[in-house]
């Protein structure tokens, strides 16, 4: 099994990188194959009618597509800004499409300098599947205080914070092999009412 962790953050050596590293570490025991996306690094062009069109600036976004079909499982991880997720990952999840996410499992990921990280989850819950379906868990993790959180050696310092990112893990595990035949089977099915209603 795969699972991709897209690191949300605009900043070049960001907080959320540090939690997809930590995370990816831990998804070793649960997937085959972790596969982390840094929206920092790949800078993807905005949203635009032309995606469909295929032209040169999409080169960048046709082969993470491709990598993300192959996918069982995503992590998406944000800092909060400003109260709300990036603007990087939500334009990911606007480029997303049912093709590569419908009826997979998703663990939405905040990170807070501070005490913070609500808003983000609840914003990625809103929105982030309209039109890409993907399947939020009902579970969620929250980086407060994150500079303390994780050490240089991206080792959690709260025993029992790791302990809930461990089970967490497990968790998306188990939905990716619940979910995977939902996938193969639903995803043709629902070609024509892939807007909602």
């Amino acid at each position: 099994m795969k699972i991709t962790i897209v690191a949300g953050s605009q900043r070049a050596n960001s907080q959320s990188e540090k939690v997809a590293q930590y995370l990816g570490k831990i998804a070793q025991s649960s997937f085959e194959q972790v596969n982390i996306l840094d929206l920092h690094a790949i800078n993807l062009p905005l949203w635009n009618e032309n995606i469909g069109k295929g032209g040169e600036e999409w080169k960048p976004w046709k082969e993470i597509a491709e990598g993300l079909s192959t996918s069982d499982a995503f992590i998406f991880i944000t800092p909060e800004w400003h109260g709300m997720a990036t603007p990087a990952l939500k334009n990911f999840l606007m480029l997303s499409t049912a093709k590569e996410m419908a009826h997979k499992p998703a663990l939405a990921v905040s990170v807070s300098a501070s005490v913070n990280g609500v808003y983000p989850i609840s914003e990625l819950r809103l929105t982030g599947s309209k039109n890409n379906h993907v399947c939020f868990l009902p579970d969620h993790l929250i980086f407060r205080d994150v500079s303390a959180l994780l050490d240089q050696n991206l080792h959690c310092t709260k025993p029992h914070f790791d302990e809930r990112c461990r089970y967490t893990m497990t968790l998306l595990e188990g939905y990716a092999r619940a979910l995977g035949p939902v996938h193969r089977d639903m995803l043709e099915a629902g070609k024509a009412f892939i807007h909602g209603m």
